[in-house]
């Protein structure tokens, strides 16, 4: 079973949960850093392949598309992920962010790390997201304290 702890906190109007408890007999996917870049692309890269949007919330919904292609491929699906940690440059404009992340990930409220950063591994990049997920075929709980 999955337990969602909600600490007291409106699941509704936070983009995650404050802590996800799995004790299952599941498999559990590690999911690499997406980017806004093609999820395959050549190496070494080929500049001309890997343009990126601009805006941050664009971006944000690229990388969390190929985010979900890794994730069913690995025959996993959204609310099976239990843990998110977001690389972002621009903490500044981290409400865009979070508008495309509560839009892909509708009621469902992984724990998360949001985290500043300097710069990621490729020109024009402004956010990395990476996940954890435990898929099972037990029932998802929410509590509000565990």
């Amino acid at each position: 079973m999955t337990v969602i702890i909600t600490a007291g906190a409106d699941p509704k109007e936070m983009p995650f949960s404050p802590a996800i408890v799995t004790n299952t007999h599941s498999r559990t996917i590690h999911l690499s850093g997406s980017t806004a870049f093609p999820l395959i692309h050549k190496h070494p890269h080929d500049e001309n392949e890997l343009t990126v949007p601009e805006g941050l919330y664009d971006q944000t919904v690229r990388t969390l598309e190929n985010m979900r292609a890794a994730l069913e491929a690995a025959g996993g699906k959204i609310t099976d992920i239990v843990k998110v940690v977001i690389y972002n440059t621009r903490m500044t404009q981290q409400d865009e962010v979070n508008v495309a992340y509560m839009e892909f990930f509708g009621a469902h409220r992984p724990a998360r790390t949001h985290i500043g950063v300097a710069s990621l591994v490729g020109k024009g990049l402004l956010v990395e997201i990476e996940a954890t997920a435990v898929v099972s075929d037990s029932p998802v709980e929410t509590r509000e304290r565990y």
